[in-house]
């Protein structure tokens, strides 16, 4: 009988309880997106450059020669020795038909970081142009890009806010504390890497300066955020 009554007690103790959790206050609550965004002129250029030995009356110009005259010309321009790191190295027969070891033609890429799109017209203007096998962009981006990141945060959630409280005060209702905050990472937009119009005047006309610059870099953030209703 004690036995009975304690398996009933022990119930009844667990049905309040449930009873007590599904009777937790309701709460009223918002949820908004808040948006940030802005343009920065990149900073930070990395190119890709890809020398290649090359025949020049029946003699080889190896590619000591050629990285030798890109690093004197990283250094003319006043880039400190980090900004140029080798990217590749491979090789290739220029005539298929022969299979002496010199026969073989040494490519070596690089990359190297500058700061502005004169940098690299000036860069150009210092190297044999029978060297360069390719020479084109890899990368863009900003010295200050995760700073300018966090602040865009920061104004992604107030604007949440703002908009929050203006919608509320549309019903006549108060805003309250966040409950809930989340971002929405799509990742940072890269702009299209593209020849600016400055390089290619650059090409035609030795005498051109350009005073160009790359496509800006859009950064983006977006918050998602939920506030009680007071």
């Amino acid at each position: 009988m004690k036995k009975l009554a304690l398996i009933a007690a022990i119930l009844v103790s667990g049905m309040t309880y449930a009873q007590q959790q599904n009777q937790q206050p309701f709460i009223k609550k918002i949820e908004v997106m808040g948006t940030a965004e802005m343009e920065v002129v990149p900073d930070e250029i990395y190119l890709r450059i890809a020398l290649k030995e090359y025949k020049e009356n029946a003699k080889i110009v190896n590619m000591d020669k050629l990285e030798a005259q890109l690093v004197k010309a990283v250094d003319q321009l006043g880039l400190p020795k980090e900004n140029l790191m080798v990217d590749n190295i491979y090789g290739y027969n220029w005539d298929w038909r022969k299979k002496k070891s010199d026969d073989f033609l040494a490519t070596k890429s690089f990359k190297l970081k500058v700061s502005n799109v004169k940098m690299v017209n000036n860069l150009i203007e210092k190297l044999d142009p029978e060297g360069i096998n390719s020479m084109g962009v890899a990368e863009i981006t900003h010295s200050k890009i995760k700073e300018y990141q966090n602040n865009l945060k920061l104004q992604a959630l107030k604007t949440a806010k703002e908009k929050a409280s203006h919608l509320l005060k549309g019903i006549g209702e108060e805003l309250g504390g966040a409950l809930e905050i989340h971002e929405e990472d799509y990742g940072t937009p890269q702009p299209l890497y593209e020849r600016s119009r400055a390089y290619s005047k650059a090409a035609q006309n030795d005498s051109y300066q350009s005073d160009l610059e790359f496509k800006t870099i859009k950064i983006k953030s977006n918050i998602r955020a939920i506030f009680e209703i007071e």
